[in-house]
This record gives C-alpha cells, structure tokens and sequence, in this order.
C-alpha cells in the first residue's frame, strides 16, 4: 500500500503505457477495492440464506467454486503443480482469505492514521556457509 501510494502518480499515467493503464489499476481494483467489499458480500449472503433465499444463494455460490476450482485446476496443469495441492483451496477461501482480510484492514486503519509501517532491520553477521556442491560451475 506504501509503495503504490508512493508512486501514485504512475496511475493513469500515459507517460509509464501498461503500467500506468494496466498493472496500476489492477492493483487498485483487486488489492484494495475489491477486498474492503468482501466482507459485505458475505454479510448479505449470509442474510440471504437466513432469509429463505438459500436456494438461490448456493446455486451462484456453488458455480463461483466451480469457476474457481477450474481456473485452479488449469493453473496447476499449466505449471505443473501437483494436483493433490488443490485440496488447500476450500481451507484458503475459508481461512486465509479472512487472514488476508483482517491484515488489509489493518493496513487501512495505519493509513487512515498516516502511519508508516515499519519493516525492522536486519542484522548481517556474515555467518551463513554456503553447502558444499552448492556453486558447481560447469
């Protein structure tokens, strides 16, 4: 969120062509945008499966998992991932994405507050020993 406000001005830039028109808005669209209206979504699901509209509700939440377990599946054939790990999708749309949420939210308040989040120093010692064969030139 800092660096895209940093380089705000790149945002329907013509000067910087896909990034400006492309890259930019898509970050704004789905990193921030269209996830502080998730939780409203699932609110008025919610509401309208305890309002008698369940039946409904679950037809088009059911075809969203089933475009969503495609696109899935076809991404994992396309990099040769192992199918198996397909299973960590509902636990990743249950928990995760609330994960991801709460952790966006958080980001909003800090910039709402204007305050920068920090990201700690790390301390070089020098001490990591590479293992052996590890920079084989051929």
């Amino acid at each position: 969120m800092q660096t895209f406000w940093k380089h705000r001005k790149v945002l329907f830039n013509k000067e910087y062509k896909a990034l400006g028109w492309a890259a930019f808005p898509n970050i704004l669209l789905f990193q921030f945008i269209i996830p502080a209206f998730a939780p409203v979504a699932d609110i008025f699901m919610l509401i309208g499966i305890l309002t008698g509209n369940a039946g409904h509700i679950l037809v088009y939440y059911g075809l969203f998992m089933l475009v969503d377990v495609a696109v899935s599946v076809l991404a994992f054939h396309f990099e040769k991932e192992k199918k198996s790990r397909l299973l960590w999708l509902l636990p990743q749309r249950l928990i995760y994405r609330w994960l991801m949420l709460i952790v966006l939210f958080k980001a909003y308040l800090k910039a709402i507050k204007g305050e920068l989040q920090g990201w700690g120093v790390l301390k070089r010692t020098g001490s990591v020993q590479a293992a052996k064969g590890a920079y084989k030139v051929a």
